[in-house]
């Protein structure tokens, strides 16, 4: 009989790494085109992006960039299986998303809302020699692109706060137009009524107005103080309504209209039009949702409440954003069992460590029986996709660990049934 304390050895995450790589080694050459692709889509809907490289880079050393390009061309427009909690089999791969991804795994992150589509762009990477060149290229030509944009004074969505490939000169260029913007905006305010539509059209105004909750472009004065002291920069605010009139600049911005229809989403909380785009960007308007609902749920437990929380849940599962971790284990500890199993569930969409780090502290600390077999059953789904999460389990098996035989039993389960991850 197995002794449910006995010590399970770890593997260090490197053995892990190197596992998983001869795992996409194997599945390639197994794999007809039609699988590769199939494979390609699932992990970019799933946001796997260090599986991404792994595959790409494979297919590329053995049957060359325009191949592992072509591949990834038609995987854009391919469903991808969708996690248990959507209650669908499969999701149409979403538009922003797919474009967030791909450019992530190019080194162009934060590039994305320039206004050239996706796959125009990619056509042209084909003559290029490796997935280094195409990088390089790709990344001269958008950063050239953005540069010009920014000039415009169209800077909503851009981020180079993770890009080292982009110039210091362009990031000094984005800081000073937008500063250059939001001191030169001017809003419509009559009596306790204001008009932010202007705010809505600029980055740092955007910003502040999502990370805030503010819903469409009419608020009163109070909410106004609120904003401001978010934005810490003097606004002038007056009755003249060409302030907020539609002004051809300002309104045909962002130019990318992907990032157009984001924006409009997200001033008016379309919850399932975020979840359609997946954009890393709809992230600070679904925490705010969330914790709404929630609180609102804690007070009335009704139907509508519960659905509303739900789909908060589904469109974080949709944008698979790592930010959204935090979020959902706030959510995991809420005293209703309901909606804290929802959240655990959700973790487990996240196929990475620190996904798994959460989920194995709560299986080795809760008492409630629900709780342990809901976080048993999410551990076990992130584990098929994470090969980190053995070492997190190994890891957390090496210290205190209240539900020590349950966590050791599951290890042992989920070895016994490892798969390809793919």
């Amino acid at each position: 009989m197995n002794n449910p304390h006995e010590v399970v050895m770890p593997l260090t995450k490197e053995n892990q790494r190197d596992r998983i790589l001869k795992a996409v080694k194997e599945r390639v050459k197994e794999s007809d085109e039609r699988e590769r692709i199939r494979i390609i889509s699932n992990i970019i809907g799933d946001h796997r992006d260090r599986d991404l490289v792994d595959i790409i880079a494979q297919i590329e050393q053995d049957d060359g960039w325009s191949t592992a390009l072509k591949y990834l061309l038609k995987a854009r427009n391919q469903k991808y299986s969708s996690p248990m909690t959507i209650g669908k089999n499969e999701t149409n791969l979403e538009e922003l998303k797919y474009r967030e991804v791909v450019f992530g795994l190019l080194s162009c992150t934060g590039l994305e809302p320039v206004p050239v589509d996706t796959t125009t762009l990619l056509e042209e990477l084909d003559s290029e020699r490796s997935m280094i060149d195409a990088s390089r290229v790709l990344v001269r030509k958008l950063e050239n692109l953005a540069v010009d944009q920014i000039k415009r004074g169209d800077t909503l969505f851009f981020d180079f706060s993770e890009n080292i490939s982009i110039s210091q000169e362009t990031v000094n260029l984005l800081q000073h137009s937008r500063s250059r913007t939001i001191q030169g905006i001017s809003i419509e305010q009559d009596g306790d009524t204001v008009n932010i539509n202007n705010l809505w059209h600029c980055e740092y105004g955007r910003l502040a107005l999502a990370k805030l909750g503010i819903k469409d472009t009419l608020i009163d004065s109070g909410t106004l103080d609120r904003v401001l002291s978010v934005i810490q920069e003097p606004i002038n605010a007056t009755n003249d309504t060409t302030a907020s009139s539609n002004d051809e600049d300002t309104h045909s911005r962002p130019s990318n209209m992907e990032y157009r229809k984001l924006l409009t989403q997200i001033i008016h909380q379309d919850i399932n039009g975020l979840s359609l785009l997946a954009s890393r960007h709809s992230l600070p308007t679904l925490n705010t949702l969330l914790d709404e609902a929630s609180s609102q749920y804690k007070n009335s437990t009704t139907t509508v409440d519960f659905k509303k929380i739900l789909q908060c849940i589904n469109a974080h599962i949709a944008v698979r954003a790592l930010d959204s971790v935090i979020v959902l284990e706030k959510t995991s500890h809420m005293k209703n069992p309901r909606i804290a199993t929802l959240a655990i569930l959700a973790i487990g969409n996240f196929y990475h460590e620190s996904a798994a780090a959460i989920l194995v502290d709560k299986l080795c600390s809760n008492k409630n029986r629900e709780i342990k077999e809901t976080t048993a059953q999410s551990i076990e789904t992130l584990y098929k996709r994470c090969p980190e999460a053995d070492y997190v389990i190994s890891s957390r098996l090496d210290g205190v660990c209240t539900n020590r035989g349950k966590l050791v039993k599951l290890q042992r389960h989920l070895r016994k049934g490892r798969n390809l991850y793919y």
